[in-house]
C-alpha cells in the first residue's frame, strides 16, 4: 500500500478505572492524567486530547471544580475531545441491550448538559470483542464512527482496517481498527519514523489518511512533552506529509470527503480473550440481576404511577444504572481484574439491586393495596402475582405459606401441590405451589383455600401426566435401569450412578431428541490458560466428568415433577434439580455447584439430534448465527442449535459463555484461573476465581422458526413474576386480572418502559426478534395513546410520548431527537 500523506496524531491516555488496581486508584490517576493533558494544552497551542468515558469526567467534576471549568473551556475550543458517549469503555459483548442503552443515555446526556456536546465517535480500544449489533447501538446513540483495536490482525484477518461496519438491521458506522497499540510511545525521532513506517506497511487501504495514536496508557498518563515535540519535529522533517493534531472526527470526515470506496463488514468482531466470558461468575450474576431487576422496577413504577399516581424515582434509577454501567467496564465484567475489584463490585451491584427491589416493592405494594378485596373473604386469602414483561406468562409459583388448595379469580380450582419450604426447619411446613397465568405488565389474583391449614389425610391430588418414578429394581421398556421424569410431552430417563440423561423422547412423535448422554458435567483442563485465555479459543481438553451420582425423586406432580441429581468430581459437588410441568415443552433446571477446582472449566454437554446444525446466540437487541465448530462464544440469555428438523435452545440465568460443536451445546458454567493472571508467576499464595458455592438456573427448550419464544423464556427465567400475599381490604381498583400493556406482534418485544429523563414524557423501547418487518401496535392502560409503527428486521426503536401533546415521536437512546441529538 502507498504511504499516507495525511497523518492524524491522536493524543490519548488509555485509562483503566480498575484492573490491577481498585477504582479509588483509578480515579486518582484520572485526575492526574487530565491535569497533565490540560497542562500540555497550555504549552502547545495546537495540541488536542481525546478523552472517553463519562465516569472520568464525573470524577473530575467531583474532585476539582476549577479543573472541570478548564475542561469546559477546552471542549468549547475543540481541543479537549469527548469520545465514546458511554460511562466507561465496556465489554462490548456481555452487557444487555438495555445495558448498552443506559451507557448511552446517562453518558451522552451528561456530556450535553455539562459540556454542551455529545460524542460522535465510538471508542473502545481495549475491549476484547464487539457484538454485531454495535453499529445500530452506536448510530442510535448519536455516534457515526467507531475505533477499536481488539481483535488484532493476528487474531482476525480482515481485508481492510477501514470499513463500514453494518449491523443486522442495516445500520452502519465508519470503523477503523488500530494497527498498533493505542498507548504506544516513542522517545526519538527515529523511533517515531519507524512507527509511522510500520503503520504505513501494515495498512491495508489505499486511503491517504493514517491515524497515529500516542500517549502513555493503561494506568493513565497521556501524551508527554517529548511526544508532542517529536511530532512537531516530524512535521518539519516531512513537509510532504500533512500532520495534524486530531480530534478523530476529522480523520473520519476526511475519509468520507475523499469519496474513496469503503468495504463493508457484516458480522461481529471476535475473538480476543474467549475465556473471560466465564470468569468470576459473581460479578456477571450481579450485573445480570441488576439489569433485569432495574428494568422490571421501572415498568412496575410506571404502572403504579398511571393507576395510583406513584412518584417515579428518576435520580435513584439513574444512580443505580451508573453503578451497573461502571461494572460493565471490560476488565471488570470480564473477570480479568484483581480480587479486590470484585469485592468493591459487590456493593456496587448490591446498591443497584437494592434500588430496584425497593422501587418494585413500593410499586407493587401500592397496587395490591389499591385493589378492593374487601368482599373476597369467602374466596380465600388473596395472592397477587405480578408480571413485569410485555407478554403473558405462565409460571410455576411458590407462595411462602401452606394451604389446602388454590382458586383463580373466577372461582375455578387451580391444581396445586406442596413443595419444600426454605423455612421448613423453622416453621415445620411445606409451601403451596401452583401454575399462574398473568397478563402482560399486570397482575392476576389467586386465592388460597384453607391458608395455614394442613391438607386432610384423605386429600386426593388430581390426575396428572406429570410424574417422576424412582428406580426400585424395575427397568424401563428398553431394559435400562433408570429413574424416569415425564409429562405429556417428554419421557426422560436418568442413568443411575452417573446421573446423566440417557434418553429424552418426544412423546408426540416418539423420536429420541438426544444422540448420546446429556446434561453431562464435563471438566476441561486449563492449566496453560491465563485469566483471559489469550490465543486459546477452543476449550476441548476434557480431563474428567462428574459422576458417582445420587439420583432421587423429589416431586411427582400433580403440577411439577422433579428429579434431583447429585454428582461429584474430586472435592467438587454439583446438585441439579430437573423439573417438568404439564403441557410445557421446557425442561427446567435449578443447580447448585460447590466448586474447588483450579485451572479448570466446567461445561454441561447436551448432544441434540439436529440435522445440519447451525449455532445461534443472543446478542444485544438481536440474534447472530456463528459456526457450529466448537469455538467458545459470548452470548446473552440463550444459545441455540437449529437445523433442518428443528432445534433446541438453552436459556441461562447468569452465564455468558458457551460453544456449539455440530449438534452439541456445551453450556459453560464456570472456569477458575488465578485472579488477574497475565502470565506472571504462580505461587502458593495465588487466589483462584470462583471457588466455593454458587447457584444458577437454565432451561432446555425446543426452538422453531421464531426465536421470540426463546427470548421471552430467557427474560422470564431472569426476571420471574413476583407474588404478594394480601389480606381483605377496600380499594379504588376492582380488577382481579389486569393487563397494562399489549403488543399485537409476537416477534416484537418491549425492552424498556420508563419515565423520560426530562420528566416530561414516557419512553418505550421495542425490538424485532426474527428478521421480519412488522406493523406493530402497542397499547394498554399505561399508554394514554396507542403507539403504531412499522419496525424493520432486527431493529430496535425508542419512542417518546410527550405528556402535554399526547404525541409519539421516535428518539435516540439518549432520548434526544434524532435530527439534532
Amino acid at each position: 500500500m502507498k504511504n499516507k500523506t495525511k497523518i492524524f496524531a491522536v493524543g490519548n491516555a488509555h485509562l483503566d478505572p480498575v484492573w490491577q488496581w481498585r477504582w479509588q486508584e483509578g480515579s486518582a490517576e484520572a485526575k492526574a492524567t487530565v491535569r497533565s493533558a490540560l497542562d500540555r494544552m497550555n504549552e502547545f497551542p495546537d495540541f488536542k486530547f481525546v478523552c472517553s468515558s463519562a465516569s472520568v469526567y464525573r470524577w473530575i467534576e467531583e474532585f476539582d471544580d476549577e479543573m472541570f471549568e478548564e475542561i469546559k473551556q477546552r471542549v468549547a475550543e475543540g481541543r479537549f475531545i469527548v469520545v465514546n458517549g458511554w460511562h466507561v469503555q465496556p465489554d462490548c459483548n456481555l452487557p444487555s441491550g438495555e445495558g448498552f442503552a443506559r451507557q448511552s443515555l446517562y453518558a451522552q446526556r451528561y456530556f450535553k448538559e455539562k459540556l454542551g456536546v455529545t460524542a460522535k465517535v465510538g471508542y473502545n480500544v481495549d475491549s476484547f470483542g464487539h457484538n454485531a449489533n454495535l453499529p445500530q447501538i452506536l448510530k442510535k446513540s448519536g455516534m457515526d464512527s467507531y475505533i477499536f483495536m481488539r481483535p488484532s490482525p493476528t487474531e482476525k484477518a480482515m481485508d481492510s482496517d477501514v470499513f463500514n461496519w453494518v449491523s443486522p438491521d442495516g445500520s452502519s458506522v465508519l470503523t477503523y481498527r488500530i494497527l498498533d497499540p493505542y498507548c504506544a510511545r516513542f522517545n526519538t525521532l527515529e523511533e517515531l519514523d519507524n512507527r509511522i513506517n510500520y503503520l504505513n506497511e501494515a495498512s491495508k487501504t489505499d486511503l491517504d489518511e493514517l491515524p497515529l495514536f500516542y500517549g502513555v496508557g493503561n494506568h493513565g498518563g497521556g501524551p508527554t512533552i517529548r511526544h508532542i515535540e517529536l511530532i512537531e519535529a516530524y512535521k518539519k522533517a516531512h513537509p510532504e506529509v500533512e500532520v495534524t493534531f486530531s480530534n478523530l472526527s476529522d480523520f473520519f470526515d476526511s475519509i468520507r470527503e475523499s469519496g474513496a470506496p469503503i468495504p463493508e463488514h457484516h458480522d461481529d468482531l471476535q475473538h480476543h480473550a474467549a475465556g473471560c466470558y466465564a470468569t468470576v461468575s459473581a460479578v456477571k450474576n450481579g450485573i445480570r440481576r441488576s439489569e433485569h431487576e432495574l428494568t422490571a422496577a421501572e415498568s412496575y413504577t410506571v404502572l403504579a404511577g398511571k393507576l395510583c399516581q406513584k412518584k417515579y424515582p428518576t435520580e435513584k434509577f439513574a444512580d443505580a444504572w451508573r453503578n451497573v454501567s461502571f461494572l460493565h467496564f471490560h476488565d471488570s465484567m470480564d473477570g480479568c481484574s484483581i480480587k479486590e475489584v470484585y469485592e468493591d463490585a459487590q456493593y456496587m451491584y448490591g446498591m443497584a439491586r437494592e434500588v430496584a427491589a425497593v422501587a418494585e416493592n413500593n410499586a407493587l405494594q401500592t397496587l395490591s393495596w389499591a385493589v378492593d378485596t374487601s368482599a373476597d373473604r369467602e374466596k380465600g386469602l388473596p395472592v397477587f402475582v405480578f408480571n413485569p414483561h410485555s407478554f403473558e406468562v405462565d409460571e410455576f409459583i411458590n407462595v411462602n405459606k401452606k394451604a389446602i388448595g388454590v382458586k383463580d379469580a373466577d372461582g375455578n380450582d387451580v391444581p396445586s401441590q406442596l413443595v419444600h419450604s426454605t423455612t421448613l426447619e423453622c416453621y415445620w411446613r411445606d409451601d403451596i405451589a401452583f401454575r399462574a397465568k398473568v397478563p402482560a405488565l399486570g397482575w392476576a389474583v389467586y386465592y388460597l383455600q384453607g391458608a395455614d391449614e394442613n391438607r386432610p389425610e384423605d386429600y386426593v391430588s388430581p390426575e396428572s401426566p406429570v410424574k417422576a418414578i424412582a428406580f426400585e429394581g424395575h427397568r424401563t421398556s428398553n431394559n435400562r435401569a433408570a429413574t424416569v421424569l415425564e409429562n405429556d410431552i417428554w419421557h426422560i430417563e436418568f442413568e443411575l450412578y452417573t446421573g446423566y440423561i440417557v434418553s429424552m423422547i418426544d412423546k408426540r412423535t416418539g423420536k429420541e431428541v438426544i444422540t448420546g448422554r446429556a446434561a453431562v458435567p464435563t471438566v476441561i483442563d486449563e492449566y496453560y490458560h491465563d485469566a483471559w485465555s489469550h490465543a486459546k479459543n477452543f476449550f476441548t481438553d476434557t480431563m474428567a466428568r462428574f459422576s458417582d451420582a445420587e439420583v432421587t425423586v423429589l416431586e411427582s406432580g400433580p403440577v411439577r415433577a422433579t428429579v434431583k441429581v447429585v454428582s461429584r468430581y474430586n472435592g467438587s459437588t454439583l446438585t441439579q434439580y430437573f423439573s417438568l410441568l404439564e403441557g410445557k415443552e421446557e425442561l427446567f433446571v435449578r443447580a447448585r455447584l460447590d466448586w474447588h477446582e483450579k485451572h479448570k472449566m466446567l461445561k454441561l454437554a447436551w448432544p441434540m439430534a439436529v440435522e445440519n446444525p447451525r449455532a445461534y446466540y443472543e446478542i444485544p437487541f438481536s440474534v447472530i448465527e456463528r459456526p457450529a465448530d466448537g469455538e467458545e462464544e459470548p452470548g446473552l440469555g440463550w444459545t441455540a442449535v437449529r437445523g433442518d428438523n428443528g432445534g433446541f435452545a438453552i436459556c441461562n440465568s447468569d452465564t455468558y459463555s458457551s460453544s456449539v460443536c455440530d449438534g452439541t451445546i456445551y453450556h459453560t458454567v464456570v472456569r477458575s484461573p488465578i485472579y488477574g493472571d497475565h502470565g506472571g508467576p504462580r505461587t502458593a499464595e495465588s487466589d483462584f476465581t470462583d471457588q466455593g458455592e454458587r447457584e444458577f438456573r437454565y432451561v432446555l427448550m425446543p426452538v422453531g422458526d421464531s426465536f421470540a419464544p426463546v427470548i421471552k423464556a430467557a427474560k422470564l427465567l431472569n426476571k420471574p413474576t413476583t407474588n404478594i400475599i394480601e389480606n381483605w381490604h377496600p380499594g379504588k381498583l376492582s380488577d382481579k386480572v389486569f393487563s397494562g400493556l399489549s403488543v399485537d406482534c409476537d416477534h416484537v418485544v418491549v425492552s424498556a418502559l420508563k419515565r423520560a429523563e426530562d420528566g416530561q414524557g414516557l419512553v418505550i423501547r421495542l425490538y424485532e426478534t426474527d428478521g421480519v418487518e412488522a406493523d406493530v401496535t402497542v397499547s394498554g392502560a399505561v399508554l394514554p395513546t396507542a403507539l403504531k409503527t412499522k419496525i424493520t428486521p432486527y431493529s430496535f426503536m425508542t419512542f417518546y410520548l410527550d405528556d402535554a401533546s399526547g404525541e409519539w415521536k421516535e428518539v435516540l437512546l439518549t432520548e434526544y431527537d434524532i435530527e439534532n441529538g
